[in-house]
């Protein structure tokens, strides 16, 4: 089938749709992955500046507490790198769907395999 005119439309289409989804799931999971990054900046490795523990519970003895601490050192580079992944994760979703649209690989199925004749058995 050479005329393929009729599915040109098609591919971006499909493209688009698969963009909103993407965009539509992401909105759905950001919050989530920044409140668990949060909490990463709350560990006692990374001890970031201004990190208020919600979370701060005091158990028989001791407490659980991973508010920054003035007294104990911090890791600045872990911070600095906790603070841009969800920025770096949206550009990178949104590079990978446009330069899918563009390419047409988002409306392409699998490959097609190969067909083989069969002889007979012995």
């Amino acid at each position: 089938m050479k005329n393929k005119k009729g599915q040109m439309g098609m591919g971006l289409l499909t493209g688009m749709i698969v963009a909103v989804m993407v965009f539509v799931m992401l909105s759905a999971f950001l919050p989530t992955i920044i409140q668990m990054l949060g909490a990463t900046k709350g560990n006692d490795a990374a001890n970031c500046p201004g990190y208020i523990d919600t979370d701060a519970t005091t158990v028989l003895g001791g407490s659980n507490n991973n508010t920054y601490d003035s007294s104990l050192d911090t890791d600045s580079i872990t911070c600095s790198i906790i603070d841009f992944t969800p920025g770096m994760l949206v550009l990178s979703i949104i590079f990978a769907v446009i330069a899918g649209i563009l390419s047409g690989k988002l409306a392409m199925g699998p490959p097609e395999q190969p067909q083989y004749s069969q002889y007979g058995g012995y």
